[in-house]
């Protein structure tokens, strides 16, 4: 399925559904209004993410709840509901809504109980301090410890009942069973601990303990900060490892601590130890990885800095260990230190060409390609890592996919079943996906623009901004990037390598189409910035893998392609939906042909080669065929090369018929017998390999009559001027190895299995579009198959003492391979009926006279356009029409030219013939172009013609009027430029059209003309009537005296000109001798609101009136900054220059510090010095990277249950601000208060 086939689907979609919710709507306004309403703001609650609903688990849950009980109240209660009950009997329909927001509350707890209750899937490290035999010999009760957590939180966990009201009711019952779970993990070992985070359900622990603030018990915090920061030196990898999982399905937004432990938890992991944290965060199968906690939920910039430094400390140390070969590089265990990053698209599955997934038709759709999960597993091992996988190794593979990240994880769960589904080991002892891989996916902005105007780069940039957080994650490793050329995948590449041409080691692409199509492929570019040598191109992953192993340094080692190879082969046995023989069989060639080059590499390095697939056999013995040389018999067949053994039948006609009438003459006497004997090798029948000669057509009645005397130097000599027609070079031999192979087991020996007169053997390589590729050139698809049949026949060519070919009796045995070979059908002699067709309503048919009379000066039409009768000439039939749109004179039989009816209709079709083509730039007169200056008109176009004889002595130029200005006389200014530059600015500003705009644009088109043409007809029936041309005026955006942002510095507006929509902007920057400022005009896009330096909106300001705040957001028509301060009660309405800096924290701000969580009491400007009062009653003074801002943790701001943001989104505009009284004075910096409750 194409786009334009997706695209025509997607509308049809679309209007069914309109349709249908028109229908419902007259049937049930209200129910449907209701219902739109509700699905609209589930739309927002899934879209929005980053909205304070989805900051705790409560609120999600709270959400849920009222949808589920606003649903039921629009189907309980609407008028026109088909169930509404409630009307009738609104004690029941009460009790309904009841039951359903209560059903809707329990059910959403359910499944997400569900997802926190899963352990993660990482692989455990069986040592002697953590299995549970070591910890029971050395006498640690961890099982009972286990236990008495698992009973603890089963009676904390109740079912059917909220968190909060069984906190309520029980409250000292789940204060001591929490007490007693933080208990056992304060008292047990340093091995029990590990042992009892890697076997509880810890998320679910994190998420059921909770902070008592009412009742003065903060136990999950109290638990957190024990695991995160007390007990932490203590705790394995592995354990780290499951702590920050439970913290990411907590939401770290839920606590305003989870971030300080999460930092904690990294900051306090070093080097090898690092590296392992990280690969086992991303190898746990699910969406809860590196990039996501780090870029997505932490939202402390700070703190995701802070990380981000000592991941690269860590790494700059791991390098320089290695590269030093100090003690402690020569501990760790020997690994590639590579990633393998790949797309899944057309690069792990064949997309079959569905939109919008790929291109790639070769194989069935969803089809793993043969060898690309052993190239994976081969690239992760490289060269310095162990010989074979280990079973219980942590990979290093990623997948960066296109399809768009949807609410929470929906997409990913269903790309992680599939990679889990790859992971099990096939029962013939090949190996599945040897880790389970990480998963960068794209987002829908991106989608969007792929599938709607079909843009690559977006999808592009969106991989390489995925590629560039994950670089930053893993600075230590080098990257691979295994693609295919259908979509944006190249010139993703292309940024990786620009961006981190040190961490980007090679590009693999997998040709799906031509190369020459491929998005962002520029050979010239890539050689001037050194790129080319990085890029792999290939076809199959055993081309793949050969390429790899041939680089310096290698990439894998000889075995790992050895092992490739055998899985490859093993993948293509299994693949069992081909969708024709032919598929399979081109497939088979291909891959075959990379399979006996890497064979060679094999050879050459004494390892043993690996098999080649064996073909199946598509034909029986005796079964009749069609070949490119006439029909044959099936003799035999060679399953490695796919040769079958034929007998061509090169009989005379007459002969062959007679033999027919025969055969179908016994036939209706007695049956043939119907049992066909399977296609294997006949002990007893000898099979004799001859040769097959290729002819012209013209030459091939030659050939058959000479059946029995046929020179063997004449069909070498007519071999040779064939392929000298072909290629000027020495023949060469196609299938050499399997045509003396053959020829050898026939009973001839090798010489003549050869090319005549002793040439040399050249290798050849098949395409996948049937063209051959030779040592010095390379053939189509046409000519090799022409090459096939001539080296087979010299190959095969049986002579007899005297030199001549031993035919029998017309009969010639020859090897053709199985692409040539299709099944026969008999032809079947056409059918024709005596009886004429006639219509079946003869009363409608009007008599047409046999010959038209014509007299000059009539109106026709021809084959070859309109015309008019000049001349009619009876006797001869024909007539002489002179053309209408073109100076010709035409003799035409009198059948080929019609009268023109005299209707309204044949009127119009007539002046539309009529019509001339309108001009196209630049010979158009009235274009109209965007130039730099403004939008100008053609008005002196180039002349459609040039007189004969003259040519041009300087470059010919276009005159246009600039319509946006005006000069003092009121005429517009005129712009003279060449056809180049004109055209450059017109194709530069069009938009690419899309299929249904171009479609509109000729209906209308088509439309206009026949209108054009019945105004000309019916033009004494119209009265013009002109109406003035109003002048369009700009609208001001920027006000008067707004502070402004242009190329030559920072200004201030002084004026507005609607006519030509230019601003007079005084330079404040720009100081002249005189002491005023200089004056510039420009447009709108060149200028842009000012903020203050380094100030972002929503983060804490200093102002000149010495009191520091939030900056809440800048008006950018006016440029004033509304900063506002709590402590005071006051809301600032400020220009930019009375902004001092940007702040850490603002007075009265919550921070949080290395010594506990506190609030900022003043700030010393003199030595940039915060002043904060901790919790605990001390006093703190620090710096700006001492100390982070809480941004409230779960405290939703002023509503409740976190609805403001969609309150606002549904009740208030984007222009909307409440009525504040300011004054507009922007020099003096005012400030007006208002009460804060």
């Amino acid at each position: 399925m194409d786009r334009f086939a997706a695209m025509i689907i997607l509308l049809g979609g679309l209007v069914t559904a309109v349709l249908v919710l028109l229908a419902l709507f007259t049937i049930a306004p209200i129910t449907c209004s209701c219902l739109v309403s509700l699905l609209y703001t589930l739309y927002l609650f899934i879209a929005y993410e980053e909205s304070g609903l989805h900051y705790a688990q409560e609120f999600e849950n709270r959400f849920w709840t009222g949808f589920g009980v606003l649903l039921s109240t629009a189907l309980f209660f609407a008028a026109d509901s088909p169930v509404a009950f409630g009307l009738y009997s609104p004690g029941l329909g009460l009790i309904g809504i009841v039951l359903s927001g209560y059903f809707m509350h329990v059910w959403d707890r359910y499944t997400h109980r569900i997802s926190i209750s899963q352990q993660t899937n990482i692989r455990r490290s069986s040592t002697a301090n953590t299995s549970l035999i070591r910890l029971r010999d050395l006498g640690i009760p961890v099982e009972e410890q286990l236990d008495h957590i698992n009973s603890c939180l089963q009676e904390i966990d109740q079912l059917l009942i909220p968190s909060t009201i069984n906190n309520f009711i029980n409250q000292r019952f789940v204060l001591l069973k929490e007490r007693e779970i933080i208990t056992v993990f304060e008292e047990c070992d340093a091995r029990a601990l590990n042992y009892l985070i890697g076997h509880v359900k810890l998320g679910l622990l994190f998420y059921k303990i909770k902070d008592h603030r009412h009742f003065n018990g903060k136990n999950r915090t109290e638990l957190i900060n024990l695991l995160a920061i007390e007990r932490l030196p203590i705790l394995s990898v592995v354990s780290r490892v499951i702590i920050l999982h439970s913290l990411q399905l907590l939401k770290l937004r839920a606590n305003p601590r989870a971030e300080h432990w999460v930092r904690n938890i990294l900051l306090k992991t070093h080097q090898d130890e690092l590296s392992e944290l990280k690969t086992l965060m991303d190898a746990k199968g699910d969406y809860f990885c590196m990039n996501k906690l780090i870029y997505d939920d932490i939202r402390s910039e700070s703190v995701r800095q802070d990380i981000l430094n000592h991941i690269r400390r860590e790494a700059a140390i791991q390098q320089t260990n290695i590269q030093m070969g100090t003690r402690r590089a020569r501990h760790i265990v020997p690994m590639q230190w590579r990633k393998v990053l790949s797309d899944v698209d057309d690069t792990l599955y064949c997309s079959g060409g569905m939109y919008p997934a790929g291109v790639d038709r070769r194989y069935p759709r969803k089809t793993v390609y043969p060898g690309v999960l052993g190239f994976y597993r081969e690239l992760d091992i490289g060269t310095q890592g162990p010989e074979e996988w280990k079973e219980n190794s942590v990979g290093n593979l990623v997948f960066l996919s296109a399809r768009p990240h949807l609410y929470k994880d929906i997409s990913e769960k269903i790309n992680f079943a599939k990679f889990e589904k790859l992971r099990t080991r096939r029962g013939d002892g090949r190996q599945g996906l040897h880790t389970m891989p990480s998963l960068l996916a794209g987002d829908l902005t991106s989608g969007s623009q792929f599938l709607y105007q079909n843009d690559f780069e977006p999808l592009a940039k969106k991989k390489f901004d995925n590629f560039r957080r994950y670089v930053s994650i893993y600075p230590e490793y080098q990257h691979v990037f295994v693609c295919d050329n259908g979509q944006g995948d190249v010139r993703a590449g292309e940024l990786m390598w620009d961006a981190f041409p040190y961490e980007f080691e090679t590009l693999f692409v997998h040709v799906v189409q031509d190369i020459r199509q491929t998005y962002g492929y520029a050979a010239k570019r890539w050689r001037e910035k050194e790129f080319r040598g990085r890029v792999i191109f290939f076809r199959n992953f055993v081309e793949a893998a050969l390429r790899a192993a041939n680089q310096n340094p290698p990439m894998i080692r000889i075995r790992g392609l050895r092992r490739i190879c055998s899985d490859a082969a093993k993948d293509f046995m299994q693949i069992n939906n081909w969708t024709s023989d032919a598929m399979k069989s081109s497939r088979r060639h291909e891959l075959n042909q990379s399979l006996w080059e890497a064979n060679c590499f094999l050879t050459r390095h004494c390892e043993q080669p690996a098999d080649l697939i064996q073909a199946d056999p598509r034909y029986f013995i005796g079964e009749k065929v069609r070949t490119p040389y006439g029909l044959a018999i099936i003799r035999g067949f060679d399953p490695t090369f796919d040769l079958y053994q034929v007998e061509l039948d090169w009989r005379p006609l007459h002969i062959q018929v007679a033999e027919y009438l025969k055969e179908t003459k016994d036939a209706t006497i007695r049956p043939k017998n119907s049992v066909v004997p399977p296609l294997v090798r006949s002990q007893t029948e000898a099979i004799h390999l001859e040769t097959v000669d290729e002819v012209d057509e013209g030459q091939e009645d030659d050939v058959l009559a000479s059946s029995t005397d046929v020179e063997t130097s004449g069909l070498c000599d007519l071999v040779s001027e064939q392929w000298e027609s072909h290629v000027n070079t020495q023949p060469v031999v196609s299938e050499a190895q399997s045509v003396g192979e053959s020829s050898q087991e026939s009973g001839q020996p090798s010489s003549e299995a050869s090319a005549a007169g002793g040439r040399r053997d050249i290798p050849v390589r098949s395409c996948s579009d049937g063209a051959i590729e030779t040592g010095t050139q390379s053939l189509s698809a046409d000519q090799s198959g022409t090459l096939r049949a001539i080296c087979n026949m010299q190959a095969l060519l049986k002579r007899d003492e005297k030199g001549n070919v031993m035919n029998g009796r017309g009969f010639v045995h020859a090897s053709v391979h199985g692409q040539f070979i299709s099944k026969h059908t008999a032809p079947t002699l056409p059918k024709f009926s005596d009886k004429s067709r006639a219509s079946l309503f003869p009363f409608l048919q009007t008599p047409t006279p046999k010959c038209a009379i014509f007299k000059a000066g009539d109106e026709c039409t021809t084959p070859y356009g309109p015309g008019r009768i000049v001349e009619l000439r009876e006797k001869k039939g024909c007539v002489v029409v002179e053309m209408v749109n073109w100076h010709a004179t035409g003799y035409m039989r009198l059948e080929t030219v019609k009268h023109v009816s005299h209707s309204l209709f044949s009127k119009l079709v007539w002046q539309l013939s009529l019509a001339e083509k309108p001009l196209d730039f630049p010979y158009a007169d009235g274009t109209i172009i965007n130039t730099p200056f403004g939008k100008g008109r053609v008005f002196q176009p180039l002349p459609p013609t040039r007189p004969r004889g003259k040519k041009a002595a300087m470059t010919p130029t276009i005159g246009m009027r600039l319509e946006n200005w005006k000069l003092a006389n009121g005429a517009h200014p005129q712009l003279f430029c060449t056809v180049e530059s004109a055209r450059g600015w017109k194709d530069k500003k069009a938009e690419r059209p899309s299929i249904f705009s171009s479609a509109i644009e000729q209906s209308t088109s088509a439309i206009g003309k026949m209108v054009e043409s019945s105004r000309t007809l019916l033009s004494p029936l119209l009265v013009k009537k002109n109406k003035p041309l109003e002048p369009k005026l700009s609208v001001q955006y920027y006000k008067d005296s707004a502070s402004v942002s242009t190329l030559f510095g920072d200004g201030v507006i002084k004026a507005f000109r609607s006519v030509d929509g230019f601003y007079e902007v005084s330079l404040s920057q720009c100081a002249l001798a005189n002491g005023s400022f200089a004056t510039a005009f420009l447009r709108k896009n060149c200028i842009r609101h000012r903020v203050a330096v380094g100030c972002q909106e929503g983060y804490s300001v200093l102002t000149k009136l010495g009191l520091s705040g939030t900056l809440a957001s800048v008006d950018p028509k006016t440029g004033v900054h509304i900063v506002t301060i709590p402590t005071a009660g006051m809301a600032c309405y400020l220009q930019a220059n009375w902004i001092v800096c940007p702040l850490k924290a603002a007075v009265g701000d919550d921070v949080i510090t290395s010594f506990g969580e506190g609030k900022v009491k003043r700030y010393d400007a003199a030595c940039d010095t915060y002043h904060i009062s901790l919790r605990w009653g001390a006093t703190l003074y620090a710096k700006a990277d001492e100390l982070d801002r809480i941004d409230g943790g779960i405290q939703d701001g002023e509503s409740g249950f976190g609805l403001k943001w969609l309150l606002q989104f549904l009740f208030y505009s984007k222009g909307s601000t409440s009525s504040r009284s300011r004054s507009n004075s922007i020099a003096s910096g005012s400030v007006s208060s208002r009460s804060v409750s």
